[in-house]
């Protein structure tokens, strides 16, 4: 048993990690400079300038959400083929990763919770290609004890499941930490894991109006925040 750290639960034997926007600053390096990839597409499909076709997908986002299909509610506002959906699809997943960086204290906090001795795990949802580039970027191959990618929107649910069959676990000794209040912490909720909510990213920032301070889940703004010293 890992001994007892604030605030993870004495119960914890293991963390779940998402990674975009709770590992690196995802929101601010590559969804922002695919969607300046996306505005040249854009630009010339629809006789605007880039700054133009930025703003718009900006603001198409506040509408739809962070999860919307951008491109499509464009296509469907100028009366786009599906082609123009395609190309920016494939604009997007040739995408350079290179400068995506970890949050300053991530690898740190990491290495010193595999010390204590949770099991670590990465769950990410997004085109498989396109996420183990990035892990590897990132320096994250051999960071867990196992890293899983599902390409299927409610995919999360099975692989929490999978983790806690395979490795023997029940959900109360599972803490899962990830940014997305609709996504891995509703599903770690849901199947009564522990769960923590980085407060960081596009996704957090469009659900922040229904987060409250005394909700269930722990409020972290860095991975160190859950090595922080217990007072008593």
């Amino acid at each position: 048993m890992p001994k007892l750290i604030s605030p993870i639960s004495a119960r914890v034997q293991a963390i779940i990690f998402d990674l975009d926007d709770t590992l690196y600053d995802c929101s601010g390096t590559l969804v922002l400079k695919s969607k300046k990839i996306a505005a040249k597409i854009i630009s010339q499909e629809i006789k605007c300038s880039e700054a133009d076709a930025l703003k718009l997908q900006l603001e198409l986002e506040n509408r739809f959400g962070p999860k919307g299909d951008i491109a499509r509610e464009i296509a469907n506002l100028y009366d786009l083929s599906e082609e123009f959906c395609k190309e920016i699809a494939n604009a997007i997943n040739t995408l350079d990763v290179e400068s995506a960086i970890l949050f300053p204290d991530t690898m740190a906090a990491i290495n010193q919770l595999k010390k204590i001795g949770y099991k670590l795990f990465l769950v990410t949802f997004g085109n498989k290609e396109m996420q183990k580039k990035k892990i590897k970027a990132l320096g994250l191959e051999s960071a867990f004890d196992e890293i899983i990618v599902t390409e299927n929107p409610q995919g999360k649910e099975k692989c929490f499941k999978d983790i806690l069959m395979k490795y023997g676990l029940e959900s109360d000794q599972v803490l899962c930490v990830g940014d997305k209040i609709k996504d891995e912490i509703a599903v770690g909720n849901r199947l009564g894991m522990p769960t923590a909510l980085m407060k960081h990213g596009r996704h957090y920032h469009f659900h922040k109006s229904e987060i409250s301070d005394d909700s269930a889940y722990i409020h972290i703004t860095k991975i160190s925040d859950l090595l922080e010293d217990d007072k008593d």
